[in-house]
Parts: C-alpha cells; structure tokens; sequence
C-alpha cells in the first residue's frame, strides 16, 4: 500500500497534460505552489481575460540592455508579483544568471510558505 498525501493545495498541470483517467493532470501541495509561482510570472499582465492585472511585466523587459540595473528591476517586479497573487509564498533570494549574447536572464528563487519551515526552490528562464 502507498502513501498517501494529503492535498492541501492543487492546480492544474503547467503543460495540460492528461493524467490516466483521462482527467486533466492536476499538480499538488509544493508543486501547485511552483505552478502558481510560474503561472504570476510569466503571465504578462494584461493578457488574462477578466483578471487584466494578473501576472508579471517581466516579459516586457526581455529586450532591455541586460545588465545589474535590469535584474534589480525584475528582482523587484518578482516580488511584488508574488506578494500581490500569492500570499502563501514569501520570497527568501533571488538569483539571477545573465546571458547577454542571447539577451536572457535564468532566474532561482528560494521562498518559503506561510506556516511551513522548509525552505523551496524555483527557477526559470526569461
């Protein structure tokens, strides 16, 4: 017999996959916080029907130069972001890997969640 977890939070798959009852794929607890996580930030904000400000400016400062003021300005924009569409997430650091030849920034993030001791990772690339 398995574990079983208990769900504490879910949210739908970041690639809509299909899981093998033919439901679509659901992630849970520290993977539907990753998921939100992904979701605030590279959503740009005003592409969401019905929620235009959800979501991130990041996207928008792709084509800036990149350089140390560019991350403190993305540093920020993530905070804030996840401050304003998920209050479970506090964010701990963020670090930032710069590319300018192919103008892209890869981004890691610790954080922790309200009421829970351990601390989490995520990264992405933009």
């Amino acid at each position: 017999m398995g574990i079983i977890i208990q769900e504490i939070w879910s949210d739908l798959h970041n690639e809509i996959k299909v899981d093998a009852r033919g439901s679509i794929k659901k992630v849970i607890n520290i993977e539907a916080v990753r998921a939100s996580i992904n979701n605030i930030l590279l959503t740009p904000k005003g592409t969401r029907v019905m929620l235009r400000d959800f979501g991130s400016d990041i996207k928008a400062l792709l084509f800036e130069n990149v350089d140390e003021n560019l991350t403190d300005i993305i540093a920020e924009e993530i905070k804030t972001a996840i401050r304003i569409w998920d209050n479970r997430v506090i964010v701990n650091s963020i670090n930032f890997t710069t590319d300018p030849d192919k103008n892209s920034v890869s981004i890691g993030l610790t954080f922790t969640i309200l009421g829970y001791d351990e601390v989490f990772s995520f990264s992405t690339v933009i």
